[in-house]
Order: C-alpha cells, then sequence, then structure tokens
C-alpha cells in the first residue's frame, strides 16, 4: 500500500500514540467528556465544543477549560457563533440554547422532535430542523418562534447557505438535497441514490458539492441541475471541502481519501488505514488534512504525497479544523478527546470551503 510504503522509506512505523520522525508537534490533549461531532466553534482564540455527553465548554488555545456547563440532554451537531461570540446551540431533545460568551444562558426554547442538526443564522434569526422533517425559523435575540414548516423528510445533517446566501440547503437523511427559502418553503430538490448523513459544501459561483451514502460525490448547479457525480468505492458520511481552484477532497468507506478537480475528473487516491468518516481540513499552503476510523491522522500535501502521520487511540470522528495564531491542528476522536497539533500554516483564507460549515464560527458560509 502507498502509505505502508512511505512508512518504510521514511525507516519507522507510528505506534500508538506516537508520531512519524518527521511528524507534528502535539500541543496538548483534552477529555472533553464525551465524543463530539461536527467541528468545535471559534471565537478570537478560544474554541466552544459541545459533545455527546451534554457538556458545553469554552476552552482557551492553550488547551485550558474556561468554563463549562453541563445539561441532562446530549448534543449531536456542533455549536455556532455569531460574530460577537454568542453561542447557538441544539440538544437532542429538541432543546435550543443562546448561550453568551462567558456561559451565561439567555434563553432556551423547546422544539418538537429530536435535533442532531447544527442551528443555521442569519441576521436577525435561526433555522432549525428535526429528526420529524421540521423546520423552525427563531428570533435570535428573544428565542421567540417566528415560523415553522414541514419537510415531511427527517434531517440530521446540518443546512447551509447557498452561494447567494438566500437559501437553506438541507441534504435530509431519505435522499434529497432541499432548497429552501426564509419563509421555509422549499424551492428546488435534487434526489441522490442512497441516505444522507454529510454537509454540504458550495463555491463563490453558486455550485454545489455533496456526497452520498450511495457511494457518490455530486456536482449541482445553483438551480439544482446535476453537473456531474464521481463513484467511489463504497458509502461517503465525510462532508467535501474545496479548495481555491475548485478542486474537492473527501474521504470515503472504501479506506481512501480522494482529490478530484472541478470538472470530476479524479486527481488523486490516498489510502489510509481504515474507513474515513471524519471531513477534512485545507491550510494556507494547500496542504490537506484528514483522519480515518483507526485513529490515524494523515497530513497530505497538494499531489496527495504524505507529509506526517499520528496514530491517536481511537477512531476519529469530529470535522477537522486549524485554531487562528498559533496554528494548532484540531482533532477529535470517539473516545473523547480532543488532539491540538502545531502545524505549519494557518486555515487556508483563500480556499472556497476550507473545513466542515464553512468557516471558523460554523456559520455555514465561507468568510
Amino acid at each position: 500500500m502507498r502509505t505502508l510504503t512511505v512508512i518504510l522509506l521514511l525507516g519507522a512505523i507510528s505506534l500508538l500514540g506516537a508520531a512519524t520522525p518527521a511528524g507534528p508537534r502535539l500541543a496538548w490533549q483534552l477529555d472533553v467528556g464525551g465524543e463530539f461531532v461536527g467541528s468545535p466553534a471559534v471565537a478570537g482564540h478560544d474554541l466552544v465544543i459541545a459533545g455527546k455527553g451534554g457538556r458545553l465548554m469554552k476552552v482557551s488555545m492553550e488547551g485550558k477549560v474556561l468554563w463549562q456547563r453541563e445539561f441532562s440532554s446530549p448534543f449531536f451537531a456542533p455549536p455556532v457563533l455569531d460574530a460577537g461570540g454568542t453561542i447557538y446551540v441544539a440538544a437532542l431533545d429538541g432543546t435550543v440554547r443562546r448561550v453568551s460568551a462567558t456561559g451565561e444562558p439567555l434563553w432556551e426554547v423547546r422544539l418538537d422532535g429530536e435535533v442532531r442538526a447544527a442551528p443555521l443564522l442569519d441576521e436577525t434569526a435561526l433555522y432549525c430542523v428535526t429528526d420529524q422533517g421540521r423546520i423552525f425559523r427563531i428570533d435570535r435575540a428573544r428565542g421567540a418562534l417566528l415560523g415553522q414548516g414541514d419537510l415531511k423528510v427527517p434531517v440530521f445533517s446540518s443546512p447551509i447557505w447557498d452561494g447567494r446566501q438566500r437559501h437553506l440547503l438541507l441534504l435530509v437523511k431519505d435522499f434529497w438535497l432541499l432548497s429552501v427559502d426564509r419563509q421555509l418553503q422549499v424551492i428546488w430538490r435534487f434526489r441522490t441514490a442512497g441516505v444522507n448523513f454529510s454537509v454540504p459544501a458550495v463555491t463563490p459561483a453558486g455550485a454545489i458539492y455533496v456526497t452520498s451514502m450511495d457511494h457518490h460525490l455530486y456536482k449541482l448547479a445553483a438551480d439544482g441541475r446535476l453537473l456531474w457525480k464521481f463513484k467511489t468505492g463504497a458509502w461517503i458520511m465525510a462532508s467535501p471541502v474545496i479548495d481555491e481552484r475548485g478542486r474537492v477532497y473527501f474521504g470515503s468507506y472504501d479506506k481512501c481519501f480522494y482529490a478530484v478537480d472541478a470538472g470530476g475528473k479524479p486527481l488523486w487516491r490516498f489510502e489510509g488505514r481504515a474507513s474515513f468518516s471524519a471531513t477534512a481540513v485545507i491550510d494556507a499552503a494547500g496542504n490537506v488534512y484528514c483522519g480515518d476510523q483507526s485513529g490515524t491522522v494523515f497530513a497530505l500535501d497538494g499531489r496527495g504525497r504524505l507529509r506526517w502521520q499520528y496514530k491517536a487511540e481511537d477512531f476519529i470522528t469530529s470535522g477537522l479544523t486549524i485554531l487562528p495564531g498559533k496554528n494548532l491542528l484540531l482533532v477529535g476522536s470517539i473516545d473523547g478527546k480532543l488532539l491540538a497539533f502545531h502545524c505549519d500554516r494557518p486555515l487556508s483564507r483563500r480556499a472556497w470551503w476550507a473545513k466542515y460549515l464553512g468557516d471558523l464560527r460554523n456559520s455555514g458560509r465561507d468568510e
């Protein structure tokens, strides 16, 4: 295998909890009290994490817990921050909360159904979807319900904004990508051939990329027309990321991580040790970081060549991200460990969609 060949050339095989000789330096690690999904949200030089243990916490760039709050219901979706650092987070039991940057509860509202998706913010409202197929519009300042609609299909994936930030894009569990306006009306729909658990990615020109459990990456026009599709060897749960040249990166359950150009042509394929389900991140030099279910974190250059790898204790589940300032790569595993590695470059600012949910605040748009 390609990975094994590179390791042998380096003259070392990574061991549990150890990096290859040319590998990263681990800055710190933190037990966040249960698996967390999605990606931490970043406010200034701090990050906010919500986990399946029901804990919401803010952590400094040095790995110090600044505050934490315990709730009775677990979080199955990451928190979202507004420009001022206020936190919006939804729990599995349907409770949506607005929390201050210092951890003080501001309001909460209980929705009908379980919530497994992050809220999506606009200038004055937030949008939440449930496993019952309901979509809600809530006033950001007061928590008052402004409207609701019935999508008639369960939604487990977080919504994002389209390229013009006019419509919500919702990848629902049972086969469909929906475009929904701010009045909660479905504008168009596109059918995949399988169930969907990932989050779409969009380009400034409005192109939409979707991965599905039907083994395919899809590229759609802004109006929902299929432009092309690319087939892998197994399910795809990882969400795509896109660099500034329109190249798309994602992993599959076939144990391979892929790079595909804007026209749907394969550029390269990297073979990992196990299935990939976590979303990758792109740095300013075009390097791509990803992790598989063996617990191995890989750093690849823009040509798919291995730069380093690190073997964690459990498989990688969270979307990877890079903190500003100190350039820390953050990686989360299913055992609730958050690992912070020193990396050479910051998060790419030129990439069209560099990480899970678009930007550091998890706002569902690329800023």
